[in-house]
């Protein structure tokens, strides 16, 4: 294996663990400089607003200027602002440095999906180890910011918060530096107009369709089970360890899955695999519905989590083979925009449910709604599967 594809493998673990790491130490400092709940909710939710926002020309940022010059300097960007952190003091302070904060850390990510696609062209066995190291952060990174934090306390979280970054910079000066051949706008506004028109303009694409209605119902199916499976789990009066434990093991579950892509890609296409999958994992966050037992949550738990980990890698397989490497990073950003948009307004419809109905129908209820989602998007397809 060489030096570039161990960089790309160690920026993938870091720059999607950096995601849960702030997660755990953020809310624990909103509330010790006596935020509330809500204000905490409101924190939380501001680091996906502009990458909601700004993905696409983000994307487009990543084809123009290169995966290196874009990651290296932006995941620079993320460690100076979380030296700054225990520096803030108000609500208002926190809000305007998670929107700064998001959008690096977003771009980041893009950024290593983008170069993936361009240099290795969906390599299915490529494509499984991102997965899997990137699947892998978002394991360990709270759970070492975690230890930090209980025995060394809030500076020194952020400061590991920041070294963190800082490997992520060094790393992606090993990272591929190719450029897109499309000719630049001649302003900002014309090239960021032109990037979003682009876009949209690529769901004509079948392909591109398909992966991006995948990609939304797939993260609206771990938006539902990150949201609401805790909840579940307090109202059946399972212990907070024991609701660890059952988040744990599903994301454990993904990284180690992710290698199965390679395996599943000798017999089906990365388009198959792809729709199977997200099934399956919509069956199993479903079913949580049906069950208050523990064994049982834990197998479905365990499930969901082995049919996420493989649809990450089957996407990145589609993207890499069948998308030109000019406009990867442009179309990781059309993804991502509609991932965001995923995670903002499945909870809030799962939330309106549990309002009316109950917590526990909230899966099935939900679940059946992405289910009919995807089974639109496969009929649609079914020609390319």
């Amino acid at each position: 294996m060489n030096r570039e594809k161990i960089s790309y493998f160690a920026s993938g673990f870091l720059a999607l663990g950096l995601v849960p790491l702030t997660a755990v130490i953020v809310p624990l400092y909103s509330l010790s400089i006596g935020a509330s709940p809500a204000e905490v909710g409101i924190i939380m939710a501001m680091r996906s607003l502009l990458p909601f926002l700004l993905a696409i020309p983000g994307g487009a940022m990543v084809d123009r200027y290169g995966v290196r010059f874009v990651v290296t300097r932006l995941a620079l960007a993320c460690a100076v602002l979380s030296l700054v952190y225990p520096f803030t003091t108000s609500v208002f302070h926190l809000v305007l440095l998670q929107l700064v904060f998001g959008v690096c850390q977003s771009f980041c990510w893009i950024g290593v999906q983008t170069g993936i696609g361009k240099t290795y062209r969906g390599d299915p066995v490529v494509t499984s180890h991102l997965g899997f190291w990137s699947m892998g952060g978002t394991f360990f990174g709270p759970f070492i910011i975690g230890f930090i934090w209980d025995h060394f306390g809030t500076d020194s979280s952020f400061v590991a918060a920041a070294v963190w970054c800082g490997l992520l910079s060094i790393l992606a000066l090993q990272l591929s530096q190719e450029v897109s051949g499309v000719e630049r706008a001649a302003s900002k506004r014309q090239a960021m107009k032109g990037d979003y028109s682009q876009a949209f303009g690529l769901m004509r694409d079948p392909v591109v369709f398909y992966i991006i209605a995948c990609s939304s119902v797939r993260l609206g199916a771990v938006s539902l089970q990150t949201s609401f499976l805790p909840v579940y789990l307090a109202e059946l009066e399972f212990s907070a360890s024991q609701i660890g434990v059952l988040i744990g093991v599903s994301a454990i579950s993904s990284s180690f899955s992710a290698f199965l892509h390679a395996v599943f890609a000798k017999w089906w296409s990365s388009e198959k695999i792809l729709g199977v999958f997200i099934v399956l994992a919509l069956l199993a966050v479903s079913s949580m519905s049906l069950t208050g037992s523990y064994a049982v949550l834990a197998l479905l738990n365990i499930t969901m989590g082995l049919a996420i980990g493989v649809t990450q890698p089957a996407m990145f397989s589609v993207l890499g083979a069948k998308i030109s490497k000019d406009i990867q990073g442009l179309i990781v950003g059309l993804r991502t925009s509609s991932n965001r948009c995923a995670t903002f307004l499945i909870p809030l419809f799962a939330g309106l449910t549990a309002g009316i109905i109950s917590t526990q129908w909230t899966f099935l209820i939900v679940g059946a709604a992405l289910m009919a989602l995807m089974l639109a998007t496969l009929w649609i397809a079914k020609d390319r599967l």
